[in-house]
């Protein structure tokens, strides 16, 4: 149960600054590109780094956004691969340092047909330095399954789902030790939703798509990439309207210095409903804004 205690006296010039900074962790979208860059990926390369660019220049084009974008490279486990398994460029806000990482991606290496594409979307959950508030996408573009995908998918469902992962050197078991249930665990630990952005049917497309919607997210075919920006856009849309509340809900309750709040009180003294207050609690929760 929470109490609610009424400020009466002026907010000081420290609870202005922390207003300031408040607002600043509202705006907060920090966004991780996990791209394959084996072989097999040549033929797609450019087109899926022109789709990565794409969703950099939009976002970063909403002066709302207070963007930081990372990226994880992914090829393959050794020996399948020597080069490297993954390789983590850490969040930033320099876009145009991003933008050039981008465009110097190359393909190569690579061995069977499926990839570290577990290790991957792992690496960016653990790995990046995801800000405290931060809404967090993790946005993964392929053309491979993982490493035993098809056998944890025959045995979710029961032998009914048709998927063949050809020449999969670790049919029964990835390398890494991760399977779908690990990483979007790992996904869901670190408040990250992931989208898929398929450049194959059904071989990349099947196992994006399950890992997506596990995280809120969804899966997109390459030639609907613009689909993957909307997604994206929409969920910021919806969640940057209710900004200006949020921030007057969060300002009330940090003035209080205290968390033992009512939300009746808090609803009558902003003048709004209950389910208003207790949506926005929600949104601020879910980013950590109340914690403690």
């Amino acid at each position: 149960m929470f109490s609610f205690f009424k400020k009466t006296n002026t907010v000081s010039t420290a609870m202005t600054a922390t207003k300031s900074s408040l607002e600043a962790q509202l705006n907060q979208v920090d966004i991780c590109f996990v791209i394959d860059t084996t072989g097999s990926m040549g033929g797609f390369i450019n087109a899926a780094k022109a789709q990565l660019l794409k969703v950099l220049e939009r976002l970063s084009a909403n002066n709302d956004v207070n963007l930081l974008i990372g990226l994880v490279e992914f090829r393959d486990h050794p020996p399948q691969d020597k080069s490297f398994v993954t390789r983590i460029y850490p969040l930033t806000v320099n876009l145009k340092k991003m933008q050039k990482s981008i465009n110097q991606l190359k393909p190569g290496g690579g061995g069977d047909a499926p990839e570290a594409v577990y290790q991957g979307v792992y690496d960016a959950c653990n790995e990046m330095k995801w800000r405290k508030h931060s809404y967090r996408f993790v946005l993964l573009v392929g053309d491979a399954p993982p490493h035993a995908f098809a056998k944890w998918l025959k045995e979710v469902t029961g032998g009914t789902e048709k998927f063949a992962s050809h020449g999969d050197a670790w049919s029964n078991q990835c390398p890494s030790g991760l399977d779908v249930y690990s990483v979007t665990a790992m996904a869901e630990q670190n408040r990250v939703k992931l989208y898929g952005l398929a450049m194959t049917a059904p071989a990349a497309q099947v196992p994006f798509e399950v890992m997506a919607k596990m995280t809120g997210g969804e899966c997109f075919l390459s030639n609907r990439g613009d689909g993957v920006i909307e997604k994206i856009e929409a969920i910021l849309k919806g969640e940057f309207d209710n900004l200006h509340f949020d921030k007057k809900v969060l300002e009330a309750i940090t003035a209080m210095g205290n968390d033992d709040f009512e939300v009746e009180g808090l609803a009558e003294e902003l003048k709004v409903t209950v389910n208003e207050v207790v949506a926005s609690i929600t949104r601020l929760g879910k980013r950590g804004f109340l914690d403690g």
